[in-house]
């Protein structure tokens, strides 16, 4: 049998795990974590991270940071192949499963080494500045980059600020081959859009009376503190705001509605843009890779699975 991936992404609060897992029970699948919460131990009820240790199914990369610091593209591309050819090795399939974009394409394309960014990185984390003006700042030296990154985004903008800094040139020129780990099977998870934002807002009702306050609270007199208002894993900061300043939950439970809003647009823009980009991939001919997308409000997800899974056999079988 052809050794390939399945990757799953979508927006957030689209249905990915519920999907993948129900896939993986069709297919022997293994499930790797996408969703940069979710690497994160102490992070689990504001990242809606899945029971995966009760699961029958093999979960792979979920809970493999315990320490506040950051887990690059390129350590999750070589910690992904290194996963993928043990899964192959247990004549299983891997499916990587997960909603951070940048995460997901690492998966498909090879990003060109940055040399000394790092000591940039920690000197412009020390500025005090509002993020709008690092935002600013990167806008100026490279219009491209800055507007494909939020205005808030402090994390990746210092990131591509810093590689400037490191090597004088602009971020957007440092190039991706297209390198997929493996063949591959791309299955891109859409809702409609006023169902996903009412699923949206209802996750983070029911993340908040699952003690979602009571778990950043846990966090608030750690090192963790700081790297929650630095990294802005959505709610997670705001909360901590709310703690600090005495807010009102009613107050700050729509900002976290709206900005996961505000994020799971970003995401569909992002992946229509990467589905566009794979569509349009001059294929080596040894390498098999397919692109679709579900969506899952108006498909009859049992059907569709067991349309995927014979599709499966005859592209890869």
């Amino acid at each position: 049998m052809k050794k390939y991936t399945i990757i799953i992404t979508g927006a957030t609060a689209t249905g990915k795990s519920s999907f993948a897992i129900e896939l993986a029970k069709k297919i022997s699948g293994e499930i790797i974590n996408a969703d940069i919460g979710s690497f994160y131990k102490p992070l689990t009820i504001g990242t809606a991270k899945p029971d995966w240790q009760s699961e029958d199914i093999p979960h792979h990369l979920f809970d493999i940071i315990n320490k506040p610091i950051s887990y690059s593209i390129a350590q999750f591309r070589k910690e992904v192949k290194k996963v993928i050819q043990d899964i192959w090795q247990r004549g299983n399939i891997p499916i990587i499963v997960g909603g951070s974009a940048f995460y997901i394409k690492s998966f498909f394309y090879e990003q060109e080494e940055i040399k000394g960014a790092e000591k940039f990185v920690k000197e412009l984390e020390k500025r005090s500045c509002e993020t709008k003006y690092l935002w600013q700042e990167l806008y100026e030296i490279d219009g491209n980059r800055a507007k494909s990154i939020g205005r808030d985004d402090r994390y990746r903008i210092i990131r591509a600020l810093a590689i400037f800094r490191a090597t004088g040139r602009k971020p957007s020129e440092f190039g991706q081959r297209f390198m997929p780990l493996s063949d591959y099977q791309l299955v891109i998870c859409h809702r409609e859009r006023e169902e996903l934002y009412t699923r949206i807002n209802h996750r983070v009702y029911q993340m908040i009376e699952n003690g979602w306050i009571q778990e950043v609270k846990q966090l608030q007199k750690t090192a963790w503190k700081n790297f929650l208002l630095k990294k802005k894993i959505i709610g997670y900061d705001d909360l901590l705001i709310l703690l600090q300043n005495d807010l009102s939950l009613d107050e700050v439970t729509p900002i976290i509605q709206q900005k996961t809003r505000n994020y799971a647009k970003r995401q569909i823009t992002f992946l229509n843009k990467l589905y566009k980009e794979l569509s349009e991939q001059n294929l080596d001919e040894d390498l098999v890779g397919i692109v679709d997308q579900i969506n899952l409000t108006l498909c009859d997800v049992g059907l569709y699975i067991r349309q995927l899974h014979s599709q499966l056999l005859k592209r890869f079988g």
